[in-house]
């Protein structure tokens, strides 16, 4: 929380957020938020703040400045984000939750997937390469692999 009360303004750039909880946090303590339009987050911000849409860090910077010189744009920004907070503590999130639960609960059940005849040797091989690659990596790289694997593996390289 000390981060907020020290900010001028909180700027999410994030391309891939779901419901992104820390501009809710920043509405809440009143600090302006400015946020990329991508995902969840216009759904998030629920018509408060700044969204863009530009990837350009001097119109970003813009609008950054801007934010942080006008007081009045300043508090107009404030504003709609207490709108916007009023608005998700409307929400009914848990009956949401629920009747989802409730909806799940009530479909038929499927039957349970046939599991392999060799699953758990497969689980118990998994378990060893796994503690192979941790305490021996240079023998977990020796072993062979399938030509599909080592082209993918050639691959990734060739991109690097």
């Amino acid at each position: 929380m000390a981060f907020y009360d020290v900010a001028d303004l909180f700027l999410c750039a994030s391309q891939h957020e779901g419901f992104c909880v820390p501009i809710v946090e920043a509405f809440h303590e009143g600090v302006p938020v400015l946020a990329y339009a991508a995902t969840a987050v216009p759904a998030t911000m629920a018509g408060g703040g700044v969204l863009y849409e530009t990837r350009d860090p001097m119109e970003v910077a813009s609008l950054m400045h801007a934010v942080v010189d006008d007081a009045s744009l300043r508090e107009r920004i404030l504003s709609s984000q207490d709108a916007a907070l009023g608005s998700l503590r409307r929400q009914d999130f848990a009956g949401t939750l629920l009747r989802f639960v409730d909806r799940v609960l009530g479909l038929p059940r499927r039957p349970a997937p046939e599991v392999a005849f060799d699953f758990w040797h497969q689980f118990r091989d998994a378990d060893r390469l796994k503690a192979l690659r941790q305490y021996r990596p240079a023998a977990f790289e020796a072993l062979p692999y399938p030509p599909d694997v080592r082209r993918a593996g050639r691959a990734m390289k060739d991109l690097e």
